[in-house]
This record gives C-alpha cells, structure tokens and sequence, in this order.
C-alpha cells in the first residue's frame, strides 16, 4: 500500500501537472488571440542625407504576407496611419499556389498612395511569376524587381530600387554578384538617398556595401518563434536556427536594413509570441554635425 509520503508525493504531482496544463492552454489562447490581430511595428530612420522634403515621411512595409487573410486589417492600418508610401517586399503568394488575392484586396482598396512591390522566394520559384507580377501591376501595386523610380517631393527627390529575389533556395555567388550588380547600375553617379527593396534578411552581408542607405527586408518571419533575451529561433525553412536577421533593424557597413517579421499565418509555421505586423518606417533628417 502506498505510505502518507507517497499518496502526499502524488497528489502534489497531479496538482502540478493540472496547473501546468491549464498554464499552457492559458497561454495557448492568448498566443491564438494575438496571431489574429496585425499591429503596427514604428521604427524611425535618422540621417543627414534625408532630403528635406522628406523629413517626416512614412513608409508602410509589408512583408511575408502569404495569402493570410489579414488584407481588411491592414486597410485599416493604412486608413489610420496614413503612409505616404505602401511597399511589399516580397512573398504575396504562399507556393505551389499563384494567388495573390489579399494583396490585391490592399491594392484595389488604397487611392491616392503610392504602391511598389519586389518578389520573395513564394514569386520568383513560382510557374507564374510573370502572371502574378502582371496582376499586381494591374491594381497599382507596380512590380520593382530589378529595377528603381525617383520618388520627388518639390525639388528634393530619393531613390527607390528594388531587387530581385534569387530562384535559388541556397544561392550562389554569382547571384550575390547579380544583386550588386543591379544596385550598382541602378545608382546615379551623383550622391543620392536610397531605398532598397529586398525580400531575403539574410542576404544582408552580401549588399550591405553598397551604396544604398536603407534596406527594407522580410523572409525570415520573425523567427517563428521569440523569446524574451533570446529573439527568433527558426529561420529559411527551419534550415536556420538563431538567425541572425530576423527581426529588428540592423546598421553593419554602408546600408542601415529594417526586417519586418512579416504578416502570415501559417499552420505549418506556428508563430509563437510573434504576432504578425506591417512596419512602419518614417524617414528623420538628422542634424549635420
């Protein structure tokens, strides 16, 4: 028979293994609710080479959006935080499928802001690459890859490029050359502020000696999962763990790079404490020196 001891031992066992599951089915509920609802992530980006006329501007970045069905959320978001400038950087669509519906709720439904977009790894690996790209270009969301508009305000102007996203999974050097390449023949020789679009964080090391100023990224979806101290624990595919890019915003070399942790909802990639955001970034001059 079991001693005093041991009936003690095991309703103190029992007890605990009950508050633990009800801890984690807490726990469970709040990370649900929070999956549901898109926040607005403020970052703001100082320098003196901020023309003036763009002083206070605001850049609204939405990143990894995956088809999740979040387009009315974020309508409101852009109604309510009145951005000058909507941009995509990449993975509208959620492979093998070539719908890119919910960006175009976005698109159909902003007047008046300017809308640009570069494919992620969900758009270039896609059959129908050209066909997606066409239809956003069909409500006003005009594709970047590999190419750059003058954004101008009065006489003051800045430069928006945008790049490509390699085919490959795991890309090869003459891609990283490939990307360079595009930025380098995309700046003007005279000097000029510049905002690169650019789907994969994790490529940051390979441009982040150019000549550009700001990156504006995604690809690693925050990490998936976040810890206090910590940060994200998963990363491109779950090929990665502890990546370094995968959230925040970073300042290594030449160029400053912003990374959203992107806006899908995946079940195949629980977030947890990691609720979804679009970025906004507004652009300060900073006093020279």
């Amino acid at each position: 028979m079991m001693g005093e001891i041991g009936l003690k031992l095991l309703k103190f066992v029992l007890k605990t293994a009950a508050v633990c599951a009800a801890l984690s089915l807490v726990l469970c509920g709040v990370n649900e609710h929070l999956n549901s609802k898109v926040r607005v992530t403020r970052y703001t980006y100082t320098d003196v080479d901020v023309p003036d006329a763009f002083d206070g501007y605001k850049i609204l970045a939405i990143s990894d959006l995956h088809e999740a069905p979040f387009s009315s959320q974020i309508i409101e978001h852009i109604r309510s935080q009145e951005p000058d400038m909507i941009v995509f950087t990449g993975d509208m669509a959620q492979l093998p499928h070539k719908s890119v519906k919910e960006a175009l709720k976005i698109g159909k439904a902003v007047k008046n802001i300017p809308m640009y977009s570069v494919s992620g790894n969900h758009e270039t690996q896609n059959e129908s690459y050209g066909e997606i790209m066409g239809t956003l270009w069909g409500v006003n969301i005009v594709p970047m890859d590999d190419n750059s508009i003058c954004i101008k305000r009065g006489d003051d102007r800045f430069l928006l490029i945008g790049s490509k996203d390699p085919r490959r999974d795991e890309p090869h050097d003459e891609d990283f050359e490939a990307m360079r390449d595009n930025i380098r023949y995309q700046l003007p020789r005279e000097p000029i502020f510049s905002v690169l679009l650019m789907h994969r964080s994790d490529l940051y090391p390979e441009v982040k000696d150019t000549d550009v100023d700001l990156i504006l990224s995604g690809h690693m979806h925050g990490g998936i999962i976040r810890l206090p101290l910590v940060g994200g624990l998963i990363g491109d595919e779950g090929k990665i763990t502890l990546p370094k890019y995968d959230y925040g915003m970073f300042k290594e070399g030449n160029a400053a790079m912003i990374v959203s942790g992107g806006c899908d909802k995946n079940p195949d990639k629980k977030r947890f404490f990691n609720p979804p955001e679009v970025v906004m970034i507004t652009l300060e001059q900073a006093e020279a020196e």
